[in-house]
């Protein structure tokens, strides 16, 4: 995820966000590994604004999620946020229904009282018009494969720059595509969902292997012997809603580990979560204007890419093994 040259500066948001968070004991399950990022004891408080999970807002009907217009745009949905609290919707977090199924390109802050419309790609290619006529978006509780999404945040790198979120929705449709083969799962739309419904026993024995722990606002993740990942949410009430969801992004890929891995060509391998988290700690970036609340922030070097959303202090922040360097 390259970044021109002159916007490249030290990104204080997310070493501070660092600085408060340690490394706990790791949790494990077949070929997955997470090591529990948890705030150290002297930890300071978020300074971000109140926020809440998407699900719990959807579900308690303080938030709506539909198409742009009654024809509907693919990249993009309305998200309605009646409640007082702000929304945090996930890079990655998919929203199923209304007139095909979405993911968001970036983590999105949707402020109190307010209407955004963010830049979704599609993972439904065989499918435009909604079910019944009243049907919105619901939040299935799934962020999709943490590989899908380190490809999209390369597209939207570049994208950002003018303005918009915007993936290469021909290759999310490819990336759909070769795991619903891949799996032999059956999908008359082309649905990452029916993907998903293929793998749900063995993401269900790895649910039942994996918890989040008191303080933690993220973990750092591997795959075999390979660092994947890592994930933070600033508030670790939040992140605990976040968790099953996060954490099935990776075991998903750690399921499929074995059809993903002749594509992967990370330009430097980590087998240990201390390093990893050093370098995103210490990479630089830019950032530019989120839509909703905040700042989007993308940063690399030293072998990673990620990305955050930052309000006063980080609200969410991924970060992979980079491509290039």
């Amino acid at each position: 995820m390259p970044v021109a040259p002159e916007n490249r500066v030290p990104q204080p948001a997310i070493s501070t966000c660092f600085a408060r968070l340690q490394l706990a004991p790791r949790q494990a399950y077949k070929s997955l590994t997470l090591w529990p990022l948890v705030l150290r004891e002297d930890a300071s408080p978020s300074a971000a604004p109140p926020y809440e999970a998407l699900a719990d807002a959807l579900d308690a009907g303080r938030l709506r999620v539909d198409e742009v217009c009654a024809h509907g745009v693919v990249s993009q949905v309305r998200v309605e946020n009646d409640g007082d609290l702000a929304v945090l919707v996930l890079f990655g977090e998919e929203l199923r229904g209304a007139k095909q199924n979405r993911i968001a390109n970036a983590s999105f802050l949707v402020g109190p009282k307010s209407t955004v419309a963010i830049d979704v790609s599609c993972v439904e290619a065989h499918r435009w018009t909604r079910r019944s006529p009243n049907d919105r978006f619901f939040a299935s509780g799934e962020v999709v494969s943490s590989a899908m999404r380190r490809k999209i945040a390369g597209d939207v790198l570049t994208s950002r720059l003018r303005g918009r979120f915007s993936s290469d929705q021909q290759e999310v449709w490819k990336e759909v595509g070769l795991r619903l083969s891949g799996s032999g799962a059956t999908s008359a739309s082309q649905a990452y969902a029916d993907y998903v419904g293929k793998r749900r026993s063995e993401l269900q024995e790895f649910a039942t292997a994996f918890h989040p722990i008191e303080g933690q606002a993220g973990f750092v993740a591997a795959i075999g012997d390979e660092i994947a990942g890592i994930e933070v949410v600033g508030r670790p009430e939040v992140f605990a809603r976040c968790f099953s969801a996060l954490s099935r992004a990776y075991a998903i890929d750690a399921v499929d580990a074995v059809l993903l891995r002749p594509r992967a060509k990370p330009a430097r391998v980590f087998d240990a979560p201390e390093p990893f988290f050093a370098a995103v700690q210490t990479a630089t970036g830019s950032a530019t204007r989120s839509l909703g609340l905040g700042e989007d922030v993308r940063v690399s070097g030293g072998g990673i890419a990620a990305a955050a959303l930052v309000a006063v202090d980080v609200v969410h922040l991924t970060a992979f093994p980079a491509d290039t360097d």
